[in-house]
């Protein structure tokens, strides 16, 4: 992972887009990708699951763009600009934008679509953050405000105003995700609800969408009109929701699929060994966590969510049931997004170690006592988890090590989006759950335990969290935010507000028959703009 203050100059950077893809045009194929589930909605400001937000980020460019790197580069917006303050951004839109049917853009329809993602009719919970954001903005989605007070105005028609609530210098990259592109009002407004189907939908990204039936594979065609049409080489992607990984890596080897995202674990030894160069493992901004619920009783005293975490030999996860290169953790924000000198020297005398030894695990049992526990009244809990062989692996594991400090484990396995909506509503006791940071900041993670925030899903709640979070945000000083968000996590940590498991690497299968893909993107953005394929 790139160090901090390599990240934030680029994040503050404001460059015109540079293709990455291989040079050359390419034979105009159609890019066959495979991806866990399928889109939950293809209007970017209702739609949360992950398959969505990458068939989205192909229909739609917002401000600025992801290059085939996963940075921020310009987008819709050819440079923009940061105030003194760090809290006003200012974009210049690229003369001639239009949507796909041949509507003009202009910086009224990011002022728009920014209203409607704010406004509380829409429903965006799940973009909540977002809309944090930007001034003004939690007022309007409480209804406290409406949403022409939002913190968005245009100078001209091509130049945009955006004021924040707080100074982010990863706002560019936040301007990247579909949620912040313009939406089509005019459709909109013709069609309600029905817009996203496929005989009325209307995008500005390089793709646009051809047809798709849930259940099925969606497919896209090139946009003629986005405005860097001349540099997208494909002619169109089809996206297939894969269900099986078995069913999916089968696919894969006959050809029918050009990438796919993931693959049966147990299958890593044979595929190192058969395709190594299909296979692709690379660093990722993920983290695998359980949530606990601390709504529940029994986990809202520290001794047993501390007993938990302490007694889980997370090396044994990684090593010999994950296997594929993730790294054990007992944290969730990687150490390098922060200066050395925020990390050296921390003490560790809290922590727990990657694999406990008899001694932490006596420490556990003791904590258990202390709250109350013990052989005549062992503490159960349920673990919840998608249904994949490799996280019901590792819940078996996980139930094991407890079952060793006397904690009786049982496992519940559900589809991913049932156990999505389970943990937003807190109906579980213990879930799994990957965090994958959209941007390469601490707050993107740390972002996830914030009060009232619709991703804290264990409703975790900690005043002097929230307090050095708003310090941090607050802060001009670049090194005095990131020791804030430093010791922001440390209480997190302490207070045990989740368990951390391991940091995830990007476990992909990719054709020879791609170019442009490249290993060292760690988001969980692949523009497909960049990429082109080898005739056959």
């Amino acid at each position: 992972m790139f160090a901090i203050l390599l990240a934030l100059g680029l994040l503050f950077g404001s460059s015109p887009v540079l293709s990455e893809s291989a040079t050359g045009v390419g034979d105009g194929g159609i890019f066959r990708s495979g991806h866990p589930g399928e889109p939950d909605s293809l209007d970017p400001h209702r739609a949360v699951s992950a398959p969505s937000l990458v068939v989205n980020a192909d229909l739609f460019e917002g401000l600025t763009a992801l290059d085939a790197r996963g940075r921020p580069v310009a987008g819709a917006a050819e440079s923009w600009s940061v105030s003194p303050d760090g809290r006003e951004y200012t974009f210049r839109l690229r003369r001639g934008l239009t949507f796909s049917d041949g509507t003009a853009i202009t910086a009224d329809d990011f002022i728009w679509s920014l209203q409607r993602l704010a406004d509380p009719a829409t429903a965006a919970a799940g973009l909540a953050p977002w809309v944090d954001l930007l001034e003004n903005g939690l007022e309007v989605l409480t209804g406290a405000r409406t949403p022409k007070e939002l913190g968005v105005r245009a100078k001209d028609p091509l130049t945009l105003s955006i004021r924040l609530s707080r100074t982010a210098p990863y706002f560019p990259a936040i301007t990247a995700l579909p949620a912040f592109a313009p939406l089509p009002r005019h459709v909109i407004e013709r069609h309600g609800n029905a817009w996203t189907r496929p005989e009325y939908f209307v995008s500005n990204g390089p793709f646009v969408l051809d047809s798709w039936i849930p259940g099925q594979v969606l497919r896209t065609r090139k946009n003629p009109r986005f405005h860097d049409a001349a540099n997208v080489r494909l002619a169109g992607v089809e996206y297939h929701p894969i269900n099986d990984l078995n069913a999916g890596l089968r696919r894969f080897q006959t050809g029918q699929l050009d990438a796919l995202t993931n693959f049966p674990p147990e299958r890593l030894d044979w595929l190192r060994e058969n395709m190594p160069r299909e296979l692709r493992l690379a660093p990722s901004l993920g983290v695998t966590v359980y949530v606990i619920n601390h709504r529940l009783k029994k986990f809202k005293d520290p001794r047993v969510r501390r007993a938990l975490t302490l007694s889980i030999d997370r090396q044994l996860l990684t090593d010999r049931l994950v296997r594929a290169g993730d790294q054990p953790t007992v944290r969730f924000v990687p150490a390098d997004l922060y200066p050395a000198n925020l990390v050296a020297g921390v003490s560790r005398a809290r922590a727990p170690a990657l694999s406990p030894d008899e001694a932490m695990l006596a420490q556990a049992r003791a904590l258990l006592r202390s709250a109350g526990y013990g052989p005549d009244r062992p503490l159960t809990v349920e673990i919840l988890y998608h249904a994949s062989e490799e996280h019901q692996k590792v819940a078996l594991a996980v139930a094991a090590m407890w079952k060793k400090i006397g904690v009786i484990a049982s496992l519940r396995k559900a589809e991913r989006q049932v156990v999505e909506v389970a943990t937003r509503n807190g109906e579980f006791e213990i879930a799994r759950a990957a965090w994958f940071a959209p941007y390469e900041d601490p707050e993107g993670y740390l972002s996830f335990l914030k009060d009232n925030s619709p991703t804290n899903g264990g409703a975790w709640r900690n005043e002097t969290y929230e307090n050095l979070l708003r310090q941090a945000a607050e802060s001009l000083d670049p090194q005095a935010r990131l020791q804030q968000l430093r010791e922001a996590e440390k209480v997190a940590l302490n207070d045990v507000a989740v368990i951390p498991l391991y940091y995830l690497v990007s476990r992909r299968l990719v054709s020879d028959r791609v170019e442009g893909w490249r290993n060292d993107n760690i988001t969980a953005l692949r523009p497909a703009r960049w990429l082109s394929l080898k005739s056959r």
